[in-house]
């Protein structure tokens, strides 16, 4: 009788030991296919700061040049360089609206049709 449980014994081992190993490989591969979603997430966050990055290199280098300190001072000081004329321009106030626009009595369809 131990001569027959001995071979059932080995291939239940040897099951034990088989699925242990497919358990442990496929949550390595699960594991590294998340890394590499979680790598690939990372690469693209970076890609965009960096862009982020050098956009607000350009816009702090325009405001310390003298260009924009330039326009500043033209535009809310109201500075103007030696040897120029400061020139203001205003639009032409409104318009008050004609009588003509507004009918005299009655309705808007009564205007309209000629009453």
């Amino acid at each position: 009788m131990l001569g027959r449980s001995v071979p059932r014994i080995i291939l239940v081992a040897a099951a034990v030991v088989v699925s242990y190993l497919l358990f442990t490989t496929v949550a390595t591969a699960i594991k590294s296919h998340g890394l590499a979603h979680d790598e690939a997430a990372a690469q693209q966050q970076i890609a965009e700061l960096d862009t982020r990055y050098a956009e607000l290199t350009s816009i702090r280098e325009y405001l310390s040049s003298d260009e924009y300190i330039e326009s500043v001072a033209r535009s809310m000081l109201g500075l103007v360089k030696p040897g120029e004329t400061r020139v203001m321009v205003s639009s032409p106030e409104a318009a008050p609206p004609s009588a003509k626009a507004t009918p005299a009595s009655g309705s808007w369809w009564e205007s309209l049709f000629g009453n």
